[in-house]
């Protein structure tokens, strides 16, 4: 068993209301098929803590299984601060399925001078996400430019076009390239990340405009990855944070619950209990577990 673990920043469950939510005002040919044929867990981001789920402390949650707004007493917004850093480097997804001696990869592509800085103790100006400090705790290699050019990684923006932007003398990519690079990258690993953040950076400007577009590339991402990958070979999972660009009335977060996907190989007899985002590395590592008791790995 294989797997890609897809994270979706700020894309939650929204109303039928297509004046207000994106994903109701244009066809997603490609997510309806996901959710009808694999289904989806309506998964709670609060964890019983008062004010609207963010960034920080929910992807803690996600990739450490503890509830890190209940610990800190808060929802922390951003990048991760001092103390939930602290409980990202105690353990998380990446360094427990080290533990069972799986490869792990973090397929997403940083920027050279954003790298330096964010590795920099003396640079305040850039500080690291939750999965940027899960890689540097397990010490996996962060992937560059190069890994970019090479296809031996993939950009966040899922098109590359961010790059160009910011003076990098790359090729653009289409949502279905990318897919497949992503699925030739995952061949190599056990576990393999990809974390996307446009929806949650569109979802604040409230402009439905973009966030249809966004909607679009997310949903050709995602079609193409199902129809390129082994699913008799691969689970993949696909949740997110909180919500966000399903609800363009507020440039807020929303206290709506997020998709969580779990398709693919998973091992027969393998019970998935997903209830919260701390449920969601228990499942993961708990089902790689499972599918070597099984000897299914």
């Amino acid at each position: 068993m294989k797997m890609i673990f897809i994270f979706l920043d700020g894309f939650g469950l929204g109303s039928d209301d297509p004046e207000i939510n994106p994903l109701k005002k244009i066809p997603t040919p490609n997510l309806d098929m996901i959710f009808k044929r694999f289904g989806f867990i309506k998964t709670d981001c609060s964890l019983g803590v008062p004010g609207l789920p963010q960034s920080a402390t929910g992807q803690t949650a996600i990739f450490t299984g503890t509830n890190a707004p209940e610990i800190v007493g808060r929802h922390i917004s951003g990048q991760p601060t001092i103390s939930l850093r602290k409980i990202i480097n105690n353990n998380n997804l990446f360094k427990e399925l080290q533990s069972l001696g799986l490869k792990v990869a973090n397929a997403n592509v940083y920027r050279g001078d954003y790298l330096k800085k964010m590795l920099d103790p003396s640079d305040k100006e850039v500080k690291p996400s939750v999965t940027s400090v899960m890689t540097m705790s397990a010490g996996i290699n962060f992937k560059n430019v190069d890994d970019y050019i090479n296809n031996e990684g993939i950009y966040h923006d899922i098109t590359g076009e961010v790059l160009i932007e910011n003076g990098y003398n790359v090729e653009p990519s289409t949502p279905e390239r990318t897919a497949d690079i992503l699925c030739n990258i995952s061949e190599k690993y056990d576990f393999t990340l990809f974390e996307h953040f446009m929806s949650d950076i569109i979802g604040h400007k409230a402009d439905m405009d973009k966030a249809k577009k966004e909607i679009q590339l997310i949903d050709r991402f995602l079609g193409e990855l199902f129809r390129k990958i082994d699913l008799s070979r691969f689970v993949v999972v696909i949740t997110s944070d909180h919500g966000n660009i399903e609800d363009m009335s507020v440039r807020t977060h929303t206290m709506n619950k997020v998709p969580t996907v779990v398709a693919g190989a998973v091992p027969e007899g393998y019970k998935i209990r997903v209830n919260s985002l701390v449920d969601i590395m228990p499942m993961v590592v708990g089902m790689f577990k499972y599918s070597r008791k099984q000897g299914m790995q």
